[in-house]
């Protein structure tokens, strides 16, 4: 903060022309400013050890009389804590060893200490906390995926899919509880086809040899050619097929019903 002011063109404001009038002096504190055209805009700076209460920055119209109320330079006073969405239990500044209370207002929960102390080299500890608002934030969509779910209030509940091809790893269902998405978020993985059979590759490559040939003689003494030179004979290929058979009607009645 000093160093933008400086590159802002400070000084004290005890050099400017004494025609004007000076703000008056606070206590174990020095007054930077800037000019601009027709006022000063200064800050109050405290000295080592000391901790500024009240408003920090002030507009100094050097033709009027000074009339702001001006801050203070306080020994031994823990900086002003600020909990937005929440209540602290201190109406003033806070000595050394002091302690302070925290509570969020409704729909926040706090995250971090109920409580901290004012150290002597003016710090907070525990660390001041914040409040959460209860409500989550928008949930991450997976790669490949997507979830179906409009409200991210507390309680809510979002459900995740994945794009054909890929199957969810993890839960499907996380909800809202205090600001907070849980359990974590599911992925979707590609979904590995199983290597194929000696007996599925056999039959494919004697499908191939059917249909190069336009002939149907010459295209079924190429089909039952491949056959044999994969190992599989006319009855298992009935007895594959049947099974085959069996299994899409299967599927296509619990699709049906589903």
């Amino acid at each position: 903060m000093l160093c933008l002011v400086v590159c802002c063109l400070i000084w004290l404001i005890s050099a400017l022309d004494g025609s004007c009038s000076e703000p008056p002096p606070v206590n174990n504190s020095v007054f930077v400013g800037k000019e601009t055209e027709e006022q000063i805009l200064g800050i109050y700076l405290c000295i080592k050890g000391y901790h500024l209460v009240g408003k920090k920055s002030l507009v100094f119209d050097p033709s009027k009389e000074w009339n702001s109320t001006l801050p203070e330079c306080l020994l031994g006073h823990c900086p002003d804590p600020v909990l937005e969405n929440g209540k602290i239990n201190s109406s003033g500044p806070v000595n050394i060893s002091g302690k302070i209370m925290f509570e969020c207002n409704d729909g926040y929960i706090l995250k971090g200490s109920n409580w901290s102390q004012c150290l002597e080299d003016h710090t907070w500890a525990p660390p001041l906390p914040i409040c959460r608002s209860r409500d989550c934030e928008p949930p991450e969509t997976p790669v490949h995926g997507y979830f179906e779910g409009e409200t991210f209030t507390s309680g809510s509940v979002v459900t995740y899919y994945c794009e054909d091809g890929y199957h969810l790893v993890g839960t499907q269902k996380v909800q809202c509880s205090d600001g907070e998405w849980s359990p974590s978020y599911p992925t979707c993985e590609s979904i590995q086809e199983p290597p194929k059979s000696a007996e599925q590759s056999a039959l494919e490559k004697a499908i191939l040899a059917f249909q190069e040939s336009k002939d149907l003689c010459n295209a079924t003494e190429n089909f039952v050619r491949q056959l044999r030179e994969g190992g599989i004979t006319m009855e298992e290929l009935k007895c594959s097929l049947e099974m085959k058979k069996t299994k899409l009607k299967s599927d296509i009645l619990l699709n049906y019903h589903s």
